[in-house]
């Protein structure tokens, strides 16, 4: 008899990510302000905006592999409790190294987090409902990204702290909210530490989980050099002002939660889960001539961009919906997601670089050669896919 799906228990958990979230998009709306009173400079102010893609990029797999060793709930409270702790310690900064160091205590704690509610999602869905619900959960980053643009600067108009101590009270309060939910995972082995080596030889020695970080690092490759150098395209190019800029990026990022969600829906369909990425990664290079294009009105731009990432934004949550079919066991399936995440910040943090490279020597006419490659990479390994996963088995 099939347990039923705790509705309740998934929208806690997918809230939780959400929360979690709120802490990547706070820098961002806070640097101009921390650079004044701080006397950042733009290197130093770069690195507060990019620890956790450092420490996810250095650190993703090796996380993965920690984490399959305790249980997802502690694992969850502990990375919500890090995080929390991370942002309150930060609102005392007076320097720019001490931001950073707390910057990285929250990343460590976003890590955690994020590798934790796929397996307790897992625990709480029927089988027919948990590839549905993992691409929702997909929709966790752009949701806390738009969350962060909306409410960030009313309360940074109290004091960059104010964000920063909201933000720390919020995430220790829901730790303890999670803290009292029943979660009822599968019991881990007698000894997790016998068995991490096979573990991570049954995770890297199988090509599903590797193309699906490798999917999945191309996939954050195109939106961070999308997202990331919009606004500058929008100011620079096109004359935009930068509040109008940030407001046409913001409606992307939006644009892109959406995908995500609609996604679930495909999936829900019965739609292929390679099919999904395939999809999403087909759109990229077309749409890309119309983002980069020197004749086209400003309206235009702003809805083939936010078109781009609203399809694109169905590949991430695919692969949160794939990743269980490669993982039998909990333990396996957090090695799997330190893969996914590890290759994900290696994305965010090459994507923009690669595309200013582009844009510097040959112009924004020839940025949309890199999308096309995007498109390429992606629907040869979103085939590739497909046939790992008819080889995949499925956890029942």
């Amino acid at each position: 008899m099939q347990v039923p799906t705790r509705w309740g228990a998934v929208a806690a958990l997918l809230i939780a990510g959400v929360v979690v979230a709120l802490q990547i998009g706070k820098a961002a709306i806070a640097v101009p302000v921390l650079q004044r009173e701080l006397s950042l400079s733009l290197v130093v102010a770069s690195w507060v905006l990019g620890a956790y893609g450092a420490l996810g990029a250095a650190a993703g797999l090796p996380s993965g592999i920690v984490a399959s060793l305790f249980s997802a709930k502690r694992t969850l409270i502990a990375g919500l409790v890090a995080a929390g702790l991370g942002s309150l310690a930060g609102a005392l900064a007076t320097n720019g190294g001490f931001l950073i160091a707390t910057r990285v205590v929250e990343g460590c704690g976003f890590l955690a987090a994020v590798l934790a509610l796929p397996r307790l999602l897992r625990t709480v869905t029927a089988p027919r409902d948990r590839e549905t619900v993992l691409a929702v959960f997909g929709a966790y980053m752009p949701i806390g990204s738009v969350i962060m643009m909306v409410a960030g600067p009313h309360l940074v108009a109290y004091g960059w702290q104010t964000l920063w101590i909201v933000n720390g009270v919020v995430v220790l309060v829901y730790a303890a909210l999670v803290a009292f939910l029943p979660l009822h995972e599968e019991a881990p082995p007698a000894n997790p530490g016998r068995a991490v080596l096979p573990n991570i030889k049954q995770v890297l020695g199988a090509p599903g989980p590797i193309l699906l970080a490798l999917a999945f690092g191309i996939y954050t490759f195109q939106y961070a050099a999308m997202a990331g150098l919009l606004p500058t395209l929008l100011v620079d190019r096109m004359g935009l002002s930068i509040s109008t800029a940030g407001a046409i990026t913001a409606a992307t990022v939006a644009a892109n939660a959406v995908g995500n969600m609609f996604a679930g829906a495909l999936v829900r369909f019965g739609a292929p889960l390679w099919g999904i990425t395939a999809f999403g990664f087909s759109f990229v290079g077309l749409a890309s001539f119309g983002v980069f294009s020197e004749g086209l009105p400003v309206a235009v731009i702003a809805v083939m961009a936010s078109a781009s990432l609203a399809v694109t934004g169905v590949i991430p949550a695919s692969i949160f919906a794939a990743a269980p079919r490669f993982a039998a066991s909990s333990a396996l399936l957090a090695i799997v997601l330190g893969l996914v995440n590890q290759a994900t910040n290696l994305g965010n943090l090459t994507g923009p670089a690669v595309m200013a490279f582009i844009v510097q020597h040959f112009g924004w006419v020839r940025a949309p050669m890199l999308f096309v490659g995007v498109t390429i990479a992606g629907l040869t390994i979103s085939l590739l896919l497909r046939q790992a996963m008819k080889h995949a088995k499925t956890r029942p």
